[in-house]
């Protein structure tokens, strides 16, 4: 019997009325009809059941649903079942991990709501390729993301199991000799095995945003509906995408040593320290001030006043070392002592950085410090980002500076680091 998960929310008390009052009142409009969801990963959606990145969407979907006053439901289904009945109209929308170019005619994915973390997982007596496309017996869940991934991208999965302890049984009785999985999620079902999932390889693969592919004409009938659920997923969020502890070490290790020889740029010491002369008479109106004409000029693409608030030269240095990462670096700032810009790798959306974490995190905090921000999704060039702050002080005096600042793929540090 197909399990089938029903989740309805009433959103109107009982109220009771004077059947005369009832009788001669104009009859109220009908609430909107429920939105008819479906999804394979049940973990996701049971309060007793762990799920990918440790997040349960449950209590999230009601507060989106809620803050919309609309009713809801949820059916667990197979992901292709899920887009079929998209496509036919028979339900609203699906969840998914995985945009895909066949469903974008007739559906549009929604903003990420779940941050997974999908890795490679072997054994210790397997020597790693490249590449796990030819030669290796892959493992995947029956109906996954990862299985339904994994063939649209060509490889050939060679045993299914129901869930992550199955797969997990069989890659270490040498059946399979790889798991594509959420990391979390692997470290999980590991531990209620019993067994120490550090004992298994592992290399990062890929973030994947977890959202809602809604149904064309659902959203042609609902104008509204999409731009209303997205606002609401961040409004609603009961946390950020967090970059974990083992990925925070494994940045730490391929940037920390480059991000030292950037911190003494030739010059840079004596720039700051004139500069921080400078902008101490500045008074806080006019740092407002500049940081709205700033703003402005951003959004009409007038570039002319803030590049005339940036050290040219140096700023031309922070492009070179942007191009010499190889995409690694995406953005970098240079702050003084109250987090105004001082030099730029891009444009950036405003002026004043000191009242944000990524400056106050920084600055004048112990000479080592990597302040690591939340990844953020950019739905226009698909790239997960996180921004690295580090503290620049005198090299003799040990007098702070300012900031240096640095926007990082998040993916391929993590490939690189690999």
């Amino acid at each position: 019997m197909r399990l089938m998960l029903i989740i309805m929310l009433i959103l109107a008390p009982l109220t009771w009325a004077d059947p005369e009052a009832v009788e001669s009142a104009p009859q109220a409009p009908a609430f909107p009809q429920a939105v008819n969801l479906a999804t394979n990963i049940s973990s996701a959606f049971s309060s007793d059941l762990p799920t990918g990145s440790g997040q349960n969407l449950l209590p999230h979907l009601q507060c989106i649903f809620t803050q919309m006053k609309r009713d809801f439901t949820v059916q667990v289904m197979p992901w292709r079942r899920a887009y079929q009945d998209v496509k036919s109209n028979r339900i609203d929308g699906f969840f998914t991990a995985i945009p895909m170019r066949q469903v974008d005619p007739y559906a549009v994915l929604s903003a990420p709501m779940v941050l997974e973390n999908w890795y490679w997982f072997w054994r210790p007596d397997t020597i790693a390729p490249e590449s796990w496309r030819e030669g290796y017996r892959l493992g995947s869940i029956l109906g996954s993301q990862q299985e339904t991934w994994l063939a649209e991208a060509g490889y050939r999965v060679e045993m299914s199991g129901n869930n992550l302890p199955q797969m997990i049984k069989l890659l270490q009785g040498k059946r399979i000799d790889v798991i594509l999985a959420d990391r979390e999620h692997f470290y999980r079902a590991a531990t209620e095995l019993k067994l120490n999932p550090d004992n298994f390889q592992s290399r990062f693969f890929r973030y994947v945003p977890l959202g809602v592919y809604f149904n064309e004409q659902f959203l042609n009938n609902n104008p509204d509906f999409l731009s209303v659920f997205n606002k609401n997923i961040n409004q609603c969020a009961t946390g950020h995408f967090a970059i974990s502890e083992f990925e925070k070490l494994q940045i730490r290790e391929l940037l920390q040593r480059k991000i030292e020889r950037w911190k003494r740029l030739p010059k840079l010491e004596d720039f700051l320290i004139a500069q921080n002369l400078k902008n101490k008479r500045v008074s806080q109106r006019e740092i407002h001030e500049r940081d709205k004409k700033w703003v402005q000029a951003f959004q009409q693409n007038d570039f002319s006043y803030p590049l005339e608030m940036v050290d040219q030269e140096l700023s031309a240095q922070l492009r070179e070392i942007k191009k010499q990462s190889l995409d690694m670096i995406t953005e970098i700032i240079i702050t003084d002592a109250r987090g105004l810009n001082l030099a730029i790798s891009d444009m950036t959306s405003d002026y004043w950085q000191g009242d944000e974490d990524k400056f106050t995190e920084a600055y004048g905090k112990p000479a080592n410090t990597l302040y690591f921000g939340d990844i953020t999704y950019d739905e226009s060039t698909k790239r997960f980002q996180i921004q690295l702050s580090v503290p620049l002080y005198t090299e003799e005096k040990f007098e702070p500076l300012g900031a240096m600042i640095f926007g990082v793929d998040v993916e391929k540090v993590l490939s690189q680091a690999q």
